[in-house]
């Protein structure tokens, strides 16, 4: 993990390793010895690992600001400045050390706190997402979990790629940047067709023994930017798949189609009849059936039935989610590991389905390719230039010459594709929608061993519809280690390890919010994606909703104690007249937005978004831009407002659409 070239200074790396004892300390107890609590960070690289992560973070801005925060900590007059106290952060006792990151989290300046957790979210990732040992760690011997499970005795096969190791131009009909749920699909659905197709992927190709099962790892490799892309503000961290594949390898597998309320708000904001026809129905139907949409393996993980028993307690909505899982799908332990990759192809990820197909066609698919910009003449595209980092760590030059340019980068990445290529079009990365997730967590008498089951199989929509279509649906997670070690608010190392040492008797109720008020994808003039997005006070109403009604339905499933994810977390032991108020009253008072709450972002979408009017829209009805001839945007970008529900299935079907529609069919 290390990087190969210090990314801090001594003084810089000093003060990194007094933060890291300060959070991840021994805390000695009577009943723990030798465990968990005693255990600290010492002996365990954490430093060396931080610092890489650090490194590793691809905006050399946010590199830049942990540098400067590193430096004020380690001055006298930046502390004074911050904490009223003249000296190094590194020369303060331990006591003091703790007091003054409490004073940074729970600050009134809100870049305080934005600093204080983005310290906290790599300490304690880069702590407790990789073994201490080379193979478990206290706090996983603690709670009872496993960590990395054995590999299968046999693996699958990968897909073929093709392999760029020096400066290269290729030509073809159509080059499509991205291979998830949209790239994925039309590569396959163009090159059955008899297209030349080139498909060029950022991430690199999955096999089984690549998915480790070790987070750290996982999130490193398979997820977007190492899995550390976060908001400008530092609010809300940015999960998403950067793997040939995209997200449907590494997502939860729920495959809700979209709603028809939603059908009929986006027909309304875009003028365009397409997602209330029957055309776009067929496309659902169809993406469907070909990534094996079922509700036949959909067993309740001990999570789900949590959820379920308490939705029936109190006579709210609970249904299945259907997933795009087949027989294969091992519905024990292994699929509480299922958004790190599934081992046992039983996913039906574009890797398992459409991209075999475009391979077996013909289709040439490249890996570790990140694309620069789209190549035009004349006002129509004509190709890709992208650069393709080889196995050595070396970058050579890959042209694509093409006919065609289907953008399929993500909500994030498409829009700074897109500006990066010179295009003009003012709506170019506005109407991002996030789908904040949060949740409220349960500690119950018995074991629940969060981390096991079915990834998600239930569902509740009792507040999915709070004003005109927006609310919150309620679903569970799976629970590890990274997302508890990012999410969780912090009191002290002592009170935070006994947070953690609850894991395996928690279970959370996921609050997935469908926002109304979008915020933007601005490219800088290196041309890097940043993303700005706050909560709006609208939106901000359906979620105390929603908290106050994840609450309630924890305590009626026989939670004994609740925490939010707060900083600090708001917590309550269920019982007593009141109690739901008060307790909603301690999470208000600890506030919702900017650093005040823990969010997390698995679906991006709406950034360049499809319309009749050019005047508000980046692509029309046929995913082709308005602007540059021959362009084409197939993605979730092209939502024109948040789906409300997981994206997969309607990016799979706008991208069917497109597809057919540049086939002429």
């Amino acid at each position: 993990m290390a990087s190969a070239s210090p990314v801090l200074s001594a003084r810089q790396r000093a003060v990194l390793a007094a933060i890291c004892d300060t959070l991840v300390p021994s805390v000695p107890r009577d009943d723990d010895p030798e465990g968990f609590f005693a255990a600290s960070h010492h002996g365990t690289g954490l430093v060396e690992r931080v610092e890489g992560l650090i490194g590793m973070l691809a905006d050399p801005r946010d590199r830049l600001r942990l540098r400067l925060l590193l430096e004020a900590l380690g001055s006298r007059v930046g502390n004074l400045a911050t904490s009223g106290r003249f000296q190094p952060f590194d020369g303060m006792d331990l006591a003091t050390r703790e007091t003054v990151l409490r004073g940074w989290a729970e600050s009134g300046i809100q870049l305080r706190r934005a600093g204080f957790q983005a310290l906290k979210r790599l300490v304690h990732v880069g702590y407790y997402a990789w073994p201490t040992d080379g193979r478990s760690h206290p706090a996983w011997r603690a709670v009872g979990y496993p960590g990395p499970l054995p590999q299968p005795a046999q693996g699958f096969t990968p897909l073929s790629t093709f392999a760029v190791d020096r400066d290269t131009t290729l030509d073809c009909d159509v080059v499509v940047v991205g291979s998830g749920a949209g790239g994925g699909v039309v590569a396959g659905l163009l090159a059955e067709a008899g297209k030349s197709v080139v498909v060029l992927e950022k991430g690199e190709n999955p096999t089984a023994a690549r998915f480790t099962q070790v987070e750290g790892e996982m999130l490193n490799t398979f997820y977007l930017d190492a899995g550390l892309l976060m908001t400008q503000s530092g609010s809300m961290p940015i999960l998403a798949g950067s793997a040939l594949g995209g997200g449907t390898v590494i997502n939860y597998t729920t495959s809700f189609p979209l709603p028809q309320p939603a059908r009929e708000e986006w027909a309304r904001r875009s003028g365009l009849g397409l997602f209330t026809s029957a055309r776009f129905e067929e496309s659902l139907q169809r993406v469907s059936a070909r990534v094996a949409v079922t509700t036949d393996y959909s067993d309740p993980a001990p999570r789900d039935q949590l959820l379920e028993k308490g939705c029936k307690a109190l006579g709210w909505h609970i249904d299945v989610i259907p997933r795009n899982v087949g027989a294969r799908c091992k519905q024990g332990l292994e699929c509480g590991y299922c958004g790190y990759g599934c081992r046992h192809d039983a996913k039906g990820s574009t890797a398992a389905t459409y991209l075999k197909d475009a391979a077996a066609a013909g289709a040439r698919l490249v890996v570790r390719c990140e694309a620069e910009r789209i190549l035009t003449s004349a006002g129509r595209a004509t190709g890709v230039v992208g650069r393709v980092r080889r196995a050595d760590g070396a970058l050579v030059t890959l042209t694509v010459r093409a006919r065609a340019v289907v953008a399929a980068c993500g909500a994030i990445y498409t829009p700074a594709l897109l500006a990066r290529s010179g295009f003009s079009n003012e709506n170019i990365g506005k109407g991002l929608r996030l789908h904040p997730a949060t949740a409220i967590a349960g500690v119950f008498p018995e074991r629940v061993e969060p981390w096991t089951g079915s990834i998600q199989t239930r569902y509740s929509d009792r507040f999915a519809d709070q004003h005109e279509g927006y609310g919150v649906k309620f679903e569970t997670a799976p629970l590890h280690f990274a997302l508890p070690a990012s999410a969780f608010g912090w009191e002290g190392a002592a009170r935070y390890k006994e947070d953690l040492a609850k894991l395996g008797h928690l279970s959370i109720v996921g609050v997935l919010l469908r926002d109304r008020h979008p915020g933007r994808v601005d490219t800088g003039r290196d041309g890097r994606p940043r993303v700005h997005y706050e909560l709006s006070d609208y939106d901000i109403r359906h979620l105390r909703t929603g908290l106050r009604g994840a609450a309630e339905l924890l305590a009626a499933t026989g939670a004994t104690e609740l925490f939010s994810i707060q900083q600090p977390p708001a917590r309550a032991n269920p019982g007593g007249a009141g109690w739901l108020d008060r307790y909603g009253e301690a999470m208000d008072a600890r506030g919702y937005g900017r650093c005040r709450m823990s969010f997390i972002t698995f679906h991006q979408m709406g950034s360049c978004a499809m319309g009749a009017d050019p005047a508000t829209s980046v692509v029309g009805e046929t995913g082709e831009a308005h602007d540059v001839e021959g362009l084409y945007v197939a993605d979730a970008s092209t939502f024109p407002a948040s789906s409300g529900v997981n994206p997969m299935i309607t990016i799979m079907a706008i991208a069917d659409h497109v597809a057919r529609g540049m086939l002429g069919t």
